[in-house]
C-alpha cells in the first residue's frame, strides 16, 4: 500500500482491491482513550461516514462507493478517484472556476436540504473527475437539521475558499446564490453564516 495522505484522524493509502484501485481509509486509534471506549467511538465514525456517503450519493452528490468496510482493523476500502482537487484547479488558473464554483454551490445545498453536514467543507476535498465534482471525507460529517450546523459547515468552506483563493475571492457569491436555489432554507443559514461572522469581529 502506497500512503498518500497522513491526518490526525487517518491515514489514507492507494492499493488495489480486486484488480481495482482503491483508496483505504485507516482510522487511527488514540492511545490516550480506553481501549473498549476507543473502539466504540472509531467503530461508530466509520459507520456514520458510511451512512453520509451513501445518503450524499442518493441526494445526487458524487462520492467514492465503498467496496469494504473492516471494523477490526478501522478501515475503509472504496474507489480511487482520479482528477485534480477543486484547490487544484483553481490555483491552476482554470477557465471554468465560475462554472465549478456554481456547481459547488449547488452541491452544497442538495446536501444540506438532506440534513447532511459534511464537517470538513474544503477545496481539498472536492475532486474534479471526468467534469463532475466529487464529495470526499465525510469522517467529521454528521446529520442535523439545525440551521446553526450547516451554517458552520458552509462557514468552514468560506473560509478556506477566501484564504486559498484569495484570486477569485469575487466567485465566492456564485456559491451562495446556487446554494440558496438548491436549498430552501438556505436564505436562512446564509443568514445565520453572516450573524457568526459579525459576533466573530466583534468580539
Amino acid at each position: 500500500m502506497e500512503l498518500i495522505k497522513q491526518g490526525a484522524e487517518a491515514k489514507l493509502f492507494k492499493d488495489t482491491y480486486l484488480e481495482r484501485e482503491c483508496v483505504v481509509k485507516q482510522r487511527q486509534r488514540k492511545k490516550y482513550r480506553e481501549k473498549s471506549l476507543d473502539e466504540r467511538i472509531l467503530k461508530e465514525r466509520i459507520r456514520t461516514e458510511c451512512n453520509l456517503l451513501s445518503k450524499a450519493k442518493k441526494a445526487g452528490i458524487r462520492t467514492p462507493i465503498v467496496w469494504k468496510v473492516n471494523l477490526k482493523d478501522m478501515e475503509i476500502v472504496s474507489e480511487f478517484i482520479s482528477g485534480k482537487t477543486l484547490k487544484e484547479e483553481f490555483l491552476s488558473g482554470n477557465s471554468e472556476a465560475e462554472k465549478l464554483c456554481k456547481e459547488a454551490g449547488q452541491l452544497i445545498g442538495k446536501m444540506h436540504s438532506e440534513d447532511l453536514i459534511h464537517g470538513d467543507l474544503t477545496t481539498s476535498n472536492i475532486i474534479l473527475h471526468n467534469d463532475v465534482l466529487v464529495f470526499l471525507d465525510f469522517g467529521l460529517g454528521s446529520i442535523s437539521s439545525k440551521i446553526e450546523d450547516k451554517a458552520v459547515d458552509l462557514l468552514v468552506f468560506k473560509k478556506t475558499f477566501m484564504a486559498t483563493h484569495y484570486q477569485i475571492i469575487d466567485l465566492w457569491k456564485n456559491i451562495e446564490q446556487e446554494y440558496q436555489k438548491s436549498f430552501s432554507n438556505g436564505k436562512n443559514v446564509l443568514k445565520h453564516l453572516s450573524d457568526v461572522e459579525a459576533r466573530a469581529r466583534y468580539y
